[in-house]
């Protein structure tokens, strides 16, 4: 009885524990540049949410070994914020509100890579550098008509560090990443 009774303690306080530590990835992940993007949850019929702060980053790189290009990249990065929503027709959310959170990106330090635009959809990649020529922070925004992306990492890597992520292609059995797989383009 004592010992059953130590087990159900001991699941409660893992089950708290749990609880706690992805409350505080969520609050310390926050990310007040693309705040506000949650919103276009809804109506979306499919989303999807990452956010690794700089303890979770650590966390990974530890998984894939020191030394290796992935890990270096992970090391160096404060943190890495995505939303991505699906929406079963067009129309389902305003590129208004899209381009008020593309508009924050705008002068002061930004600086756009790419800044695609038709009557249907758009794309930003911008990045931000520090004084020493390092990027400190990388957005990419991505609206199409039935798919909404928007992607924030922070850190202070090169442009060189990021290129090498189109390197990496081995994926192990348990799913953990030697690094992410080839970048894929869309046909035109």
């Amino acid at each position: 009885m004592k010992i059953e009774r130590n087990r159900t303690t001991l699941w409660l306080a893992l089950a708290a524990l749990i609880v706690l530590l992805q409350g505080a990835t969520v609050l310390m992940a926050q990310d007040a540049l693309l705040a506000g993007t949650d919103e276009f949850a809804k109506g979306a019929t499919e989303t999807s949410e990452v956010n690794l702060d700089k303890n979770m980053l650590g966390l990974a790189a530890t998984q894939a070994g020191k030394g290796k290009g992935m890990a270096d990249l992970m090391e160096k990065m404060d943190f890495v914020y995505v939303r991505s929503y699906t929406y079963a027709k067009p129309g389902e959310y305003k590129m208004a509100d899209v381009e008020k959170i593309t508009k924050r990106l705008s002068g002061g330090a930004w600086s756009h890579l790419v800044k695609e635009r038709s009557a249907t959809e758009s794309t930003d990649v911008c990045v931000r550098t520090d004084e020493e020529g390092q990027l400190s922070e990388l957005v990419v925004i991505s609206a199409e008509p039935t798919e909404l992306s928007f992607v924030h990492l922070k850190g202070h890597v090169s442009l060189g560090d990021l290129s090498k992520l189109g390197q990496f292609d081995q994926w192990d059995n348990a799913g953990a990443a030697s690094g992410p797989p080839a970048l894929k383009t869309r046909p035109q």
